[in-house]
């Protein structure tokens, strides 16, 4: 087993709490969004193994790397997601943001091709990246997120690495600060040694809202 790595980075995780991405580059449609309910609760993502954290693209997420999902619950509600990929090796990471009144924009568009982990996500005014037609704000407000830590050669403080001695499974669980709608991606971390980079692999998601 490798020896872990410690990564530290410059922003702390109450300024990242904090913090609203804007950017200057048109909205972007994931290749796939997922409506979870309580009849709907699993489903297949289909992510790369660094699509939660590329380093390069300065270690955010790639959208089009990852794959998303939505729910809605109402505040106060217990929400699980648990994630486990079929192959060990890919750790998965995951983020979840809230979509409230002041995101005007249709909830099938993200701000950009990358994302922070641990960060509100929005952009005033945006618009569709091919067609350039006004599709308001998008206003992604930042709830929770984590990363696979076992058998896993970094440890980041910042992105909240879990362990639960499951290689390749990673469970978030929290309660909803808000009643309305949720959004969230799932790619993968940093993987093991003989893991092919340019590939896609299934992980298994399942939402729970009690």
């Amino acid at each position: 087993m490798r020896a872990n790595k410690i990564k530290t980075r410059v922003i702390s995780i109450a300024a990242a709490s904090l913090m609203a991405v804007s950017v200057s580059h048109a909205a972007t449609i994931p290749g796939s969004i997922f409506a979870f309910t309580p009849t709907t609760a699993n489903d297949v993502f289909v992510v790369k193994s660094k699509g939660w954290s590329d380093p390069a693209f300065g270690d955010m997420g790639w959208t089009h790397s990852s794959d998303w999902g939505n729910f809605h619950a109402e505040k106060g509600q217990t929400v699980t997601i648990l994630i486990k990929s079929t192959n060990p090796g890919v750790h998965p990471g995951s983020t979840v943001w809230f979509r409230g009144a002041n995101d005007t924009a249709p909830d099938n568009y993200v701000v950009d091709h990358f994302y922070p982990q641990n960060a509100n996500f929005a952009k005033f005014g945006a618009t569709d990246e091919t067609a350039g037609t006004a599709l308001g704000n998008i206003i992604m407000k930042h709830i929770t997120h984590g990363y696979d830590q076992d058998n896993n050669s970094v440890v980041d403080t910042v992105l909240r690495g879990k362990t639960d001695k499951i290689p390749g499974r990673l469970v978030l669980t929290f309660k909803a600060p808000y009643a309305g709608e949720y959004m969230f991606v799932v790619g993968g971390f940093n993987p093991d040694l003989g893991v092919d980079t340019t590939l896609k692999y299934n992980v298994n998601v399942k939402v729970t809202v009690k």
